[in-house]
């Protein structure tokens, strides 16, 4: 059973929207058991117990400092790197 086999990272980057894309092509690609989300990579600048960060009020709005992850089976980890191989090919 998938749900409680060993997971293998395949994707690790800090770019949402390749993720995105990525979840899309490995669900597309029929791999079962994703485990897919984010990191957050900071802390605040004003301390670990603050829940607003000051350099997220700027023009551009909210900065998205996550790192984004997506973990396969180990059974599955050789076709995961395939499909998303191929989806870096195309892009």
């Amino acid at each position: 059973m998938a749900l409680f086999e060993k997971k293998e990272s395949v994707f690790r980057e800090k770019n949402k929207t390749a993720w995105l894309a990525a979840r899309t092509a490995l669900k597309n690609g029929g791999i079962t058991g994703v485990r897919a989300g984010s990191i957050e990579t900071e802390p605040p600048v004003c301390g670990c117990g603050a829940k607003l960060d000051p350099r997220d009020f700027g023009g551009r709005g909210k900065i998205d400092r996550n790192l984004y992850y997506i973990e396969v089976p180990v059974s599955q980890a050789e076709r995961a790197r395939q499909i998303l191989g191929e989806q870096r090919e195309r892009r």
